[in-house]
């Protein structure tokens, strides 16, 4: 897994085992394309921003 999501899911996600990963995994999923603001799309989600282009 990538750091910075390893990182995520343990701090913000509560990540405790490796049978919690397939769930939390999914819930991350969410949060990121939904929830989470990215610096390189102007602090919008990736739904966000894509509603905001027109897709």
């Amino acid at each position: 897994m990538n750091g910075w999501i390893k990182e995520e899911l343990f701090l913000d996600f509560g990540l405790a085992t490796a049978k919690d990963v397939p769930k939390l995994l999914d819930e991350y999923v969410h949060y990121y394309n939904y929830e989470r603001p990215a610096a390189a799309l102007g602090y919008k989600s990736p739904v966000q921003y894509k509603t905001k282009l027109g897709f």
